[in-house]
């Protein structure tokens, strides 16, 4: 319990102490001495006392009476004493206690101070701030009065905000593209001559080609397709049936037994004569013998004196021994009963002469008509009427039978250097054409010659023009080209030393009876390395095809292909080099195999799974090129008017010159984002 009481002076707070902890006595001489007391005590200026400083007199002790009698009506109330508050009578806590208490409700006060108090200086400072900012909106809705045009300016205030918000991230992001700015310095001085690569638009050698059997039956094939194309109608062709024979593993013989319409003149189990044109039926054909090398078709016999059996050894002719006689192996063959002979069967259907030779196919009512739509079909030209779509289909089987050749084979098909190259010069020099072309085997033209391909020994020209340039006159030899050849002409790529050549993709054609010149200009690109390129020190990417090239984006994307082709078929595309040795070349005559890689050819091109970028210093070679009739009337030629113009139709004269000496050099620098 606690008491307020006002005490003059220390003294008198000492007395009233003092008085709290003395002997109990009896209550009216207590209350008598506590009342008698203030009578005689004055203030020091005369006046009675007044209380100046309030106690708290804690005791645990009950009320003294002499209060309830201070207090009472009939006694005279005390000047020094208040009337207690009651309600704030309490027991005093520990110093702890109050040091807890003030530190738990220091938010609240805080909170309090800020946000309810309008001159609390924090809230003065922010509303000082808003009222004199820059920011014209925020002034605006602290200053209106009116609630609408309060409410549009918070609207406004916050649109604003979402813009600069926008344009910073717009910002931020054009900075980490990390674009550029190109420098394009131009250098006077003496660019080195690039590599020319130089093929003929006909890959092989007709005559050569015709006998290898996987070009001959390429051809045949197409043969067949382009006859069947210009007797095609609408009609929907139904789906051939799956055969169940396995083919022969395939060897290359001079010889081979094949369908044919003949006329028995001598009689039935004679020799006959066979012709192109359609049997009635299988019973009045006959099997002769097909000699590859010189096409001939000889001697024939009716089929009923064929007969279907397993020879024990067949030599390289073509030729196999009878059955029952020496020899270990089990091969198919077809053999003469009346002259006792048989000939290797190669194929599980026999070649029809009228179908690779012949100029008609079987109409709707012969017997020949449903085998030949479904071989047809089997050689991937079902449904095709269209001639150009039909060239297109055979050109690239041809590359891919070919491509599945040895490097050595392909070359001896191809075109020579002093066949393809009849005269050279360089620099106004004349060239060293065994010497100074080297031989490159592309998938598409075959044998290609590259000139300046020693990156140890680069050429320069010494001025710009066409007189000291590369001049190149190039004989194709059209009487001997394929019928899949659609142009006559060469090919050229120009490229850098240390480059792969890629006629197919980078290549110009340049057609016969014609002055081409090209003119060249050289521009060196170096990025920034810190962009993405791929930097010249860095090593080339695992099992990179080209590994004797440089790091090309076209190398990159073929390489990229040849990986996706072997993790889905199980096989390379011969068209490519190999990663590895051990990994085989796919086999198209297999028409799994042929539908995996057209299937993956064309979801290669849909989804662009690779990332390929470009190299950080890259030589980048800008071409114009021109043409003119050539020869001239005038031009002086030791031949007859017809026999120059047969000859000079079959020759390309070829400049190649530099454009001009300067060195086009673009240097790329960090760009600016930020100004």
């Amino acid at each position: 319990m606690s008491l307020i009481l006002s005490v003059p002076d220390p003294s008198l707070t000492t007395n009233l102490l003092a008085a709290d902890t003395d002997e109990p006595s009896t209550e009216s001489e207590s209350c008598s001495r506590f009342v008698a007391e203030p009578s005689h005590s004055r203030s020091p200026t005369g006046s009675p006392l007044s209380y100046q400083k309030p106690i708290h007199v804690v005791s645990t002790e009950p009320l003294d009476p002499c209060y309830h009698e201070i207090l009472t009506p009939q006694s005279e109330p005390s000047p020094y004493l208040l009337k207690p508050d009651y309600p704030e009578i309490e027991r005093k806590r520990s110093y702890l206690h109050d040091v807890s208490r003030k530190i738990s409700r220091l938010p609240k006060d805080l909170g309090r101070a800020v946000f309810s108090n309008r001159h609390n200086e924090l809230k003065s400072t922010m509303i000082d701030f808003g009222e004199t900012t820059t920011a014209h909106g925020i002034p605006m809705i602290l200053n209106t009065d009116r609630v609408s045009l309060r409410v549009f300016w918070i609207i406004f205030s916050t649109i604003s905000l979402i813009c600069f918000c926008f344009q910073c991230y717009l910002v931020v992001d054009k900075f980490q593209k990390k674009e550029k700015i190109v420098n394009v310095e131009l250098e006077f001085e003496s660019a080195p001559f690039p590599a020319i690569t130089i093929c003929n638009l006909n890959p092989f050698k007709k005559h050569l080609a015709r006998s290898v059997p996987e070009i001959s039956e390429t051809l045949d094939a197409f043969h067949q397709a382009v006859t069947y194309s210009n007797d095609a109608n609408n009609e929907e062709i139904r789906e051939r049936k799956k055969r169940n024979s396995k083919l022969a593993d395939f060897r290359f013989v001079q010889y081979e037994p094949v369908y044919s319409a003949c006329d028995c003149i001598r009689g039935e189990q004679e020799e006959c004569i066979g012709n192109e044109s359609i049997p009635p039926d299988i019973q009045n054909a006959c099997i002769c013998n097909y000699d590859r090398q010189d096409s001939s078709v000889w001697p024939c016999y009716r089929t009923s004196t064929w007969e279907e059996s397993i020879c024990p050894e067949c030599n390289d002719i073509g030729y196999c021994n009878v059955p029952n006689t020496t020899g270990t192996d089990s091969i198919p063959c077809v053999c003469q009963l009346n002259m006792g002979y048989c000939v290797l069967r190669s194929e599980a259907r026999l070649r029809r002469v009228w179908e690779f030779r012949g100029k008609k196919v079987p109409d709707a009512h012969s017997p020949f008509r449903k085998d030949f739509l479904e071989h047809l079909k089997k050689l991937g030209y079902g449904n095709m009427t269209d001639q150009v779509a039909i060239t297109t289909r055979a050109r690239e089987k041809l590359i891919l039978r070919m491509s599945a050749l040895p490097p050595q084979r392909r070359a001896a098909l191809g075109y020579g250097k002093s066949e393809l190259i009849k005269q050279c010069s360089f620099n106004s020099m004349q060239c060293d054409i065994e010497k100074e072309f080297k031989l490159h085997i592309d998938p598409s033209f075959g044998n290609c010659y590259t000139f300046n391909a020693d990156p140890n020994k680069v050429q320069a020209s010494s001025r710009a023009g066409p007189s000291h340039g590369l001049r190149l006159m190039v004989f194709v030899n059209t009487s001997d080209y394929l019928p899949t050849t659609e142009a006559t002409g060469v090919r050229i790529a120009i490229h850098g030393q240390r480059e792969c050549p890629f006629p197919d993709t980078f290549g110009y054609s340049a057609p016969t009876g014609a002055v081409s010149s090209f003119g060249i200009s050289l521009r060196k690109v170096n990025r920034l390395e810190n962009g993405d390129c791929f930097k010249p020190d860095a090593p080339l990417p695992p099992g990179y095809i080209y590994r004797e090239y440089n790091y090309e984006p076209e190398g990159c994307y073929r390489n990229c292909y040849q990986k996706r082709i072997i993790n889905r078929c199980g096989c390379a595309d011969p068209r490519f080099p190999q990663p590895s040795s051990s990994i085989r070349i796919c086999d198209i005559r297999n028409e799994h195999t042929r539908d995996c890689l057209l299937a993956e050819s064309v979801r290669m091109t849909k989804k662009k799974s690779c990332r390929c970028t470009h190299a950080c210093r890259q030589d980048v070679y800008t071409t114009t090129y021109s043409a003119a009739k050539w020869p001239s009337g005038s031009t002086r030629m030791e031949c007859t008017e017809k026999d120059c113009n047969t000859y000079y139709s079959q020759l390309v004269f070829l400049l190649v010159t530099i454009k001009c000496d300067e060195q086009l050099s673009r240097k790329p620098t960090a760009a600016m984002i930020l100004s």
